[in-house]
Formats: C-alpha cells, sequence, structure tokens
C-alpha cells in the first residue's frame, strides 16, 4: 500500500523572471523546502537551496555557476527572501 501525503504551496511558490545587468536574464522559481531554507530553481537548468539567516545559497545539482549565484543573493535580498 502506498501512503500519499499532499502538500499544497499555492501561496508560498513564486516566480520571478529579471535581469541584474550582466547581460542574462533569469527565471527563478522559488517554495520553501521541506526541511528548511527554500528551494531556488534557476532557468530549470540548476537547483540552490537558500537559507536567511545568514544569507546562505548552497548549491544542490545543475548548472554551478558564479554568476547565477550572484543572481539568485541579489534578488534574494531586493525581495527580502525569508525561510
Amino acid at each position: 500500500m502506498i501512503k500519499f501525503d499532499y502538500v499544497s504551496f499555492e501561496d508560498e511558490i513564486k516566480c520571478y523572471v529579471f535581469e541584474n545587468g550582466d547581460g542574462t536574464k533569469y527565471t527563478i522559481h522559488v517554495m520553501p523546502a521541506e526541511y528548511g531554507g527554500l528551494y531556488v530553481i534557476c532557468n530549470e537548468s540548476s537547483l540552490w537551496r537558500f537559507h536567511s539567516n545568514p544569507n546562505e545559497l548552497k548549491h544542490l545539482c545543475g548548472n554551478n555557476n558564479e554568476y547565477t549565484k550572484i543572481a539568485i543573493l541579489q534578488l534574494a535580498d531586493l525581495k527580502g527572501w525569508v525561510e
């Protein structure tokens, strides 16, 4: 028997499309991580976990690019992300 717990994050999932001035357009999806922090998906090519105290961003998989990391942290600071 399979037990399935349904979790809805409808009000907590955010999507941002922005350019930070380095010539790259970013599409960022943000949602709560089950065990703390926020999952951040960037351009459907990398996954990160953000923690707000202190602002920390950890690469989990996909493209690991220092400019992407900088852009995500800029957006987190601008939007005041809090886990």
